[in-house]
């Protein structure tokens, strides 16, 4: 592998984010010893530790819904798969057909009509992700189902379970793990669109959108640069480590 190689590019990229994602998470985990007693009143704390702060919950929310809607988006494409022509046609075109839906509305909506909530909030985000999710994991999974080893082993006369168990499993692992790293920057970008508008994370639990949202409408330009900084490094951090992943 030479140092032009796209594959040697990807993983480097995958890792330079995941650098970027670990340093930013530990930062945000040791900002309350930076915040000088500011932790519970954080526009009395300096710009960049309540910035930190706020990062706390929304990389724990991001993670939190970000799991969830892997989890749902990867059952829905393995069961698609599984269920036969029939079922995998329907189960997919829904899923295309939500794709085309600006889902990422519904997260706010929701949070505004049923009064809020972290569990209802990770529930609607886990759900807008979901379908962007399965429908890159069934694209692998089909991709995968037309290799060439798995038409030697079912020429061999190995049985389904088999293919299942020594061959297809294995080999489906890290492309649906990368299908499944999509939900985590969706997952973040949901929760920090609805915070923008006052709708997303309690402000106890601190969000940077609910920050820029909230320096937004003071007019205070040195406590939203902060916030938004972070936010689109964390973005650019998820995205560029799913990207590298599925590439």
């Amino acid at each position: 592998m030479t140092l032009g190689d796209p594959d040697s590019r990807n993983g480097g990229r995958a890792a330079a984010a995941m650098a970027v994602l670990a340093g930013l998470a530990l930062a945000c985990t040791v900002a309350p010893l930076m915040a000088d007693g500011s932790v519970i009143r954080r526009h009395d704390a300096d710009p960049v530790v309540a910035a930190l702060l706020d990062g706390r919950g929304s990389l724990s929310f991001a993670l939190l819904a970000g799991l969830l809607g892997a989890a749902l988006g990867l059952g829905w494409a393995i069961a698609a798969s599984a269920l036969g022509q029939r079922a995998e046609r329907r189960m997919m075109d829904a899923a295309n057909r939500l794709l085309a839906l600006p889902l990422i509305l519904l997260v706010p909506l929701a949070a505004g009509l049923a009064g809020g909530g972290v569990g209802l909030l990770a529930a609607t985000v886990a759900a807008a992700t979901a379908p962007a999710v399965a429908a890159l994991a069934h694209a692998e999974l089909r991709a995968l189902m037309r290799r060439e080893f798995l038409t030697a082993a079912r020429a061999a006369g190995l049985s389904e379970g088999t293919i299942l168990r020594r061959h297809l499993i294995p080999n489906a692992r890290r492309p649906l793990l990368a299908a499944g790293a999509l939900a985590l920057p969706r997952a973040l970008a949901a929760e920090s669109f609805a915070s923008l508008l006052g709708l997303g994370l309690p402000a106890p639990v601190g969000s940077w959108g609910g920050s820029v949202g909230l320096a937004a409408r003071l007019g205070d330009g040195l406590a939203l640069a902060p916030p938004a900084l972070l936010l689109a490094v964390a973005l650019w951090g998820l995205c560029a480590f799913a990207e590298g992943l599925r590439r």
